[in-house]
């Protein structure tokens, strides 16, 4: 009798392992699952921050866009100005022109040298 008095404690014991062995495995089990939520929870807010920052950027990147274009246009539109000033004046006195031509010819000249 005392062979099954032995089987019954060692099962009872190994049965008591077992029973650790799977609450442990239970308890990793649904810690992973908490990680798991709590990594899809980071990712999604990750996502909503990059969504937000990509539209603010991209309403400031437009509007120095805008800003660009109009300062572009506005240095176009005084050259220009500049251009026909300059075109007016040389027809209105060529050998005035040819003269601050050679002048600045001249002044280039000398400064080019040293």
């Amino acid at each position: 009798m005392a062979t099954p008095q032995t089987s019954t404690r060692k099962s009872r014991g190994r049965g008591n392992g077992r029973d650790k062995k799977s609450a442990a495995a239970v308890a990793a089990k649904h810690d992973l699952y908490a990680a798991q939520e709590a990594a899809e929870t980071f990712v999604s807010a990750v996502k909503s921050s990059a969504n937000h920052f990509t539209e603010h950027l991209g309403r400031a990147v437009g509007d120095k866009v805008v800003k660009a274009q109009h300062g572009a246009e506005t240095v176009a539109d005084k050259a220009a100005n500049a251009r026909d000033k300059i075109q007016d004046t040389i027809r209105e006195r060529p050998l005035m022109s040819v003269g601050a031509a050679g002048g600045a010819g001249v002044l280039l000249a000398l400064l080019a040298r040293r």
